[in-house]
C-alpha cells in the first residue's frame, strides 16, 4: 500500500529523483558545526508551530495577556509544555544562529563568492534577536515589564536621539503593537531573508573547511 502511494506520488511530483538528488550532495568535511544552520532551520519550525498553536489562546491586552497565558499554561492539554517548548526554543535559535555566524567566521566562509551569505545571515540574527525581544514583552507579567523598561530607559540614554527614541519607544510598541510585529511583521522579513540565504546556498554551495 505504502509503496504503492509513494509510486503514485513520484509519478506526479518526481519526488524521488528530488530525493535521490538531495542526498547525493557533498557536505565537506565532517565537522559537527556545520549542522548549525539545519538546527537554526529545524528551530525555526518548530517556533512556528509552536506559536501557531499559543495564538488561539492568547490575549494581546495588558489586562488579559498573563490571564490567557495561565489558562494555557494550566488548563489546555500539553499548553504547558507547547508554552515552555516556544519559550526555551527562542534562546535556544538565537544561540544557534549565532554559533552559526560564529562558524562562518572562523572558517572565513564570508569571502568572494558568499558576501551576500553572510550579509544575510547577519540580518537574520538581529531579526532573531528582535523576535525574541518583542516575544519576552508579550505575557506582561514582571519580566516582561522590567525588561521594556530596561530598553525603555536605555534608549533614552542614545545622544542627540535618545528623548525621541524613548518617546517613539513609549507610544508605539504597546502591547498589541508588539504582537502583530511578532506574529507577522517580524517572521516576513526572517521567511524573505531565510529565502535569499538558501538561493546563495545553492547557488555557491557550501564552504570547503580551512
Amino acid at each position: 500500500m505504502i509503496a504503492k502511494v509513494s509510486d503514485w506520488l513520484d509519478a506526479r511530483t518526481g519526488i524521488k529523483q528530488w530525493w535521490s538528488a538531495k542526498r547525493a550532495q557533498a557536505v565537506p568535511g565532517h565537522s559537527f558545526f556545520f549542522c548549525f544552520g539545519g538546527i537554526s532551520l529545524l528551530i525555526i519550525i518548530l517556533q512556528v508551530v509552536g506559536g501557531i498553536f499559543m495564538l488561539f489562546y492568547y490575549t494581546p491586552d495588558p489586562k488579559e495577556a498573563l490571564n490567557s497565558i495561565d489558562y494555557m499554561s494550566n488548563e489546555v492539554p500539553l499548553g504547558w509544555l507547547v508554552r515552555n517548548m516556544h519559550r526555551w526554543g527562542a534562546t535556544l535559535l538565537l544561540a544557534s544562529v549565532f554559533t552559526h555566524l560564529v562558524t562562518v567566521f572562523y572558517r572565513k566562509a564570508y569571502r568572494n563568492p558568499r558576501e551576500l551569505n553572510w550579509i544575510s545571515g547577519v540580518l537574520q540574527f538581529f531579526v532573531v534577536f528582535l523576535l525574541v525581544l518583542s516575544g519576552i514583552i508579550l505575557p506582561w507579567d514582571w519580566r516582561a515589564y522590567w525588561s521594556y523598561s530596561i530598553w525603555v530607559d536605555y534608549v533614552a540614554t542614545w545622544p542627540l536621539v535618545g528623548d525621541f527614541m524613548k518617546a517613539f519607544v513609549l507610544d508605539t510598541f504597546t502591547i498589541y503593537r508588539s504582537f502583530i510585529t511578532h506574529i507577522v511583521i517580524l517572521p516576513l522579513i526572517l521567511f524573505a531573508l531565510l529565502a535569499f540565504h538558501f538561493k546563495m546556498v545553492r547557488k555557491h554551495g557550501i564552504s570547503e573547511p580551512l
